[in-house]
C-alpha cells in the first residue's frame, strides 16, 4: 500500500504477508507509523483510492480475494464476516445516533433481523459485553458512557454477528489498567465463545504476552520477525525487537534503567539504504548499509521468520 502525497510516495506497507488461523490471535507490534493500522484498514478495504493506492498483493478470505471486492460485496463482508474495534470508539461511532440505533442496523443488515428482534439481540449484546442496566443503557448516546463502556459499546457491534476475524486497534489504549484487563477478558471469552481469530494491535508488550499465540513486529512498513509469543519472548531475532523488549519495563527489573532504542523511526519518503533499522542498530555490519534482508524462516521446532542479516540469537538468552 502506497500512499501519493505532496512530497512524494510513501510506501505505508511493503511485502507484509501473514497467515490467520481460526481462533487464534495474533499481535502485531512496533512503533507509530511502522505500517500496523495500515495493514489492517487495507485488509477491511477502507483505505480510500486516491490518495491511496494497492501496488500489488492478495488479501484472501475464505479463498476469496478481498482487494477486487467493490463496495457492495465489501458491505457483505464488513461487520458479519471480519469486523473490526477501533481505538477511538468516540469517532467510530456516531454521536447523533443512540447505541441502539447502531447495534441494530448491524444485525438487521447481516442478519435479516426485524427491528423487534434487532432490539432484542442488542440488550443481549450490552448485558454479554458487561453494561449493567442494559435495556435502559440502549437509549443513550455515546456521550454518555465513560471511555471504558464506549469501547464495550464497540466490542458490543464488532460480534454482534459473531464474525470469523475480529481486528482489534490497538482497543485498551487510554483506558486505566483495571478497564484494560476487562476489556481483555471480554474479548477473550468472546474469541472462546465464537471461535473467532483476532488480531490485536498494540504498543503493549505485556497484552501481547498475556493474549496472543503468535507475534508479527512491523518496521518502516515491512514485517521484521513473526513467531510465537514465547519464542518472541525468549529468543528474537531481529535486533529492533530486542530493543522494543528492553525498552519494557519488567516486574523484577528492579531498579535498571529502561535501555531505549536510540534515534528516530525513518521517514518512510527517505528511507536509508539496505536495512531500514541500520541507522539505530547497534549490531550494524557492511552488508547492513547496502542490502536489505530478506525474510529468513527457520523452521526447526517452532517456525520462526526473521529478516536481519545477523543471527543475534546469543545476544540475549531470555527476555
Amino acid at each position: 500500500m502506497e500512499f501519493h502525497t505532496d512530497s512524494g510516495v510513501v510506501q505505508a506497507v511493503n511485502r507484509v504477508s501473514f497467515d490467520l488461523y481460526p481462533g487464534e490471535t495474533l499481535g502485531i507490534v512496533g512503533e507509530s507509523g511502522s505500517g500496523k493500522s495500515v495493514t489492517n484498514l487495507t485488509m477491511m478495504g477502507l483505505i480510500a483510492q486516491p490518495p491511496g493506492k494497492v501496488v500489488g498483493g492478495s488479501v484472501k478470505y475464505a479463498d476469496r480475494e478481498l482487494l477486487s471486492l467493490n463496495q457492495k460485496q465489501w458491505q457483505q463482508i464488513r461487520g458479519k464476516k471480519i469486523s473490526m474495534i477501533f481505538q477511538d470508539p468516540m469517532t467510530a461511532l456516531n454521536p447523533f445516533l443512540t447505541v441502539e440505533e447502531q447495534l441494530v442496523e448491524v444485525t438487521m443488515l447481516h442478519m435479516g433481523l426485524s427491528r423487534t428482534e434487532a432490539s432484542k439481540h442488542a440488550v443481549e449484546l450490552l448485558k454479554k459485553v458487561g453494561i449493567p442496566a442494559a435495556e435502559k443503557r440502549i437509549r443513550d448516546y455515546p456521550h454518555q458512557f465513560s471511555g471504558g463502556m464506549r469501547q464495550r459499546v464497540m466490542i458490543a457491534i464488532a460480534i454482534s454477528c459473531q464474525p470469523d476475524i475480529l481486528i482489534a486497534d490497538e482497543p485498551t489504549t487510554a483506558l486505566d489498567v483495571t478497564i484494560q484487563a476487562q476489556i481483555l477478558e471480554l474479548m477473550k471469552s468472546m474469541q472462546e465463545e465464537f471461535g473467532t481469530a483476532i488480531i490485536f494491535i498494540t504498543h503493549d508488550l505485556g497484552v501481547v504476552a498475556s493474549i496472543c499465540d503468535r507475534v508479527m513486529v512491523m518496521y518502516a512498513g515491512r514485517k521484521v520477525e513473526l513467531s510465537t509469543t514465547i519464542n518472541i519472548f525468549r529468543q528474537p531475532r531481529h535486533p529492533y525487537t530486542v530493543g522494543l523488549l528492553n525498552s519494557a519495563p519488567r516486574w523484577d527489573q528492579g531498579e535498571e534503567e529502561l535501555q531505549a532504542i536510540d534515534g528516530q523511526p525513518p521517514d518512510l519518503l527517505d528511507l536509508p539504504p539496505g536495512c531500514s533499522f541500520n541507522p539505530r542498530c547497534q549490531f550494524v555490519q557492511d552488508a547492513c548499509l547496502n542490502e536489505t534482508p530478506p525474510l529468513f524462516s527457520l523452521e526447526n521446532e517452532i517456525p520462526h521468520q526473521h529478516a536481519c542479516l545477523r543471527d543475534i540469537t546469543t545476544l540475549k538468552e531470555d527476555v
